[in-house]
């Protein structure tokens, strides 16, 4: 059963990692938001799971097969993951069109291939989550 303290303790490591990023990381590491997407898919995947844990005490399908669950949490974590995901990259689209041309910070969002990649990390970060929970 994952908890809201394991689901807080990797946004928190995730949210660390970030400002050290800003500082310093992203540039000199260009691979550097690799690590971070995906430790956010983990993070989001996490919380996901604490939320459902904690929300839904029991779900009883019609089904007896096992794999209609696992594929019920497959979709509930991976999803939730993804939604989160594409709202950051519509931060970083917000970022780059309406702050960095007031303030002249760095542009986030250098292609579409850049912002595909980086849900890709996402993703791979739910389903290593969800692959863990052995689901």
């Amino acid at each position: 059963m994952t908890t809201y303290k394991q689901a807080a303790k990797a946004v928190a490591w995730v949210a660390f990692f970030h400002i050290l990023g800003i500082v310093a990381l992203y540039s000199w590491y260009p691979g550097y938001d690799i690590f971070m997407h995906f430790g956010g898919g983990v993070a989001m995947g996490l919380l996901a799971f604490a939320m459902f844990d904690d929300q839904v005490k029991q779900v009883t399908f019609k089904s007896k097969k096992t794999w209609v669950r696992r594929l019920f949490y497959f979709f509930l974590v991976v999803g939730f993951v993804m939604m989160i995901g594409v709202m950051w990259e519509g931060y970083e689209f917000f970022c780059d069109h309406v702050m960095n041309p007031n303030f002249g910070w760095k542009i986030a969002q250098t292609s579409v291939t850049d912002t595909m990649k980086d849900l890709l990390d996402d993703f791979l970060g739910g389903l290593c989550v969800v692959l863990w929970r052995g689901i």
